[in-house]
């Protein structure tokens, strides 16, 4: 009966109708909680025109490759690392899937399976990781990883009844100088042609990706709702954020939000501890990193310069104060702030405050 009734709603147009319904409730949802400012405003609609090309990319795509180079994903989303390629590829569990690589230039890379999906109910949910640290590796660093139900290979990496995608986090520490590791996805086993389109399931892709842009654009909303409320101070993200979007199981996340004027900065103070990796960026109102290829909006532990007692202090500012660790705010009055930390055995106490530019030392 509902396959009948989907292909109706194809027929008539009403499956189109309720997806713009749906899209038209996410950008008012933008509006209303967009800051009085017509340049924020902007940001937040053209952020949401991204989420949904994505999305409709990705669902209208075919959802099971044989072989796939993967493509690192281009969408700026709850404040995406800039030292991170992020890939995302959609799981069968019922199939069996081989990865092959090399680590190239990359610091660490994380593999990840998960169910769920951001903006879903469930939210996104992770269920199995593993970290390149722990591979086994060849003479010449190359690497193979199995992915299935059943133990197989050195380097496995389990799927559930649940897992629905891969992801994969590629650490680069100086991204715009380094090459990325290589590496190729392939489900096994006997290859069939993609499907011809079903409208019936074409419907439910409308309404699953309408249902999952409302869904994402309210979660994020409420990232920079809780960071907002503390504006200028770094806290440990509320862990019930969190649930609904796990990533890396060993990073540490602080977040902040920042308002400051164009005679103003925003300062960071820590003294970093021993560590694998911490990175500490800043981005957009609604979570989106700004342009790090191009501009200095992010130090990492490779990339920050300390003071003689070890002690790291960046400054946000719209206008480079002529110190260490510039993070510039790219045109921007106000946004959020990412503090991240893989490997700490102790996070250190930071001190933030705003002062006059003109009164940086």
């Amino acid at each position: 009966m509902k396959d009948t009734q989907d292909v109706s709603r194809i027929r008539n147009g009403r499956a189109w109708e309720e997806f713009c319904e749906q899209l038209k409730t996410a950008g008012d949802q933008i509006l209303k909680n967009a800051p009085d400012d017509d340049f924020d405003r902007a940001e937040g609609l053209r952020y949401l025109s991204r989420l949904t090309s994505t999305f409709l990319k990705n669902a209208t795509s075919d959802p099971m490759p044989r072989r796939a180079t993967l493509v690192p994903m281009s969408i700026k989303i709850g404040l995406d690392n800039p030292d991170y390629i992020y890939f995302t590829v959609p799981i069968d569990p019922e199939s069996e899937y081989r990865i092959r690589g090399h680590l190239g230039d990359a610091h660490m890379i994380g593999f990840g399976t998960f169910s769920g999906g951001l903006g879903t109910k469930e939210g996104l949910v992770r269920n199995q990781y593993l970290e390149s640290q722990n591979l086994h590796l060849d003479h010449d660093d190359y690497f193979e990883i199995s992915l299935s139900k059943k133990q197989s290979g050195e380097n496995w990496l389990p799927l559930d009844e649940s897992t629905n995608s891969l992801q994969i986090r590629q650490t680069l520490l100086k991204r715009a100088q380094q090459r990325p590791a290589p590496l190729e996805l392939e489900r096994l086993g006997k290859e069939h042609p993609p499907s011809p389109l079903d409208p019936s399931r074409f419907a439910e892709t409308l309404d699953r990706v309408g249902g999952t842009l409302m869904g994402t654009v309210h979660q994020f909303l409420g990232w920079t709702k809780s960071f907002a409320a503390q504006p200028h101070e770094i806290h440990p993200i509320d862990p019930a954020l969190m649930t609904f979007a796990q990533g890396d199981p060993n990073t540490l996340y602080n977040y902040s939000y920042w308002d400051i004027a164009e005679d103003e900065a925003f300062v960071i103070e820590f003294t970093p501890p021993a560590c694998e990796y911490w990175n500490l960026q800043i981005g957009n109102h609604w979570l989106e990193s700004f342009d790090f290829m191009h501009r200095s909006t992010h130090i990492n532990h490779h990339t920050a310069l300390q003071d003689a007692n070890g002690q790291v202090r960046a400054v946000v500012s719209p206008v480079d104060p002529g110190v260490p660790n510039w993070l510039d705010t790219a045109g921007h009055s106000r946004g959020t702030l990412a503090l991240r930390w893989v490997g700490a055995e102790s996070l250190p106490q930071t001190h933030s405050y705003v002062t006059k530019r003109i009164d940086l030392v």
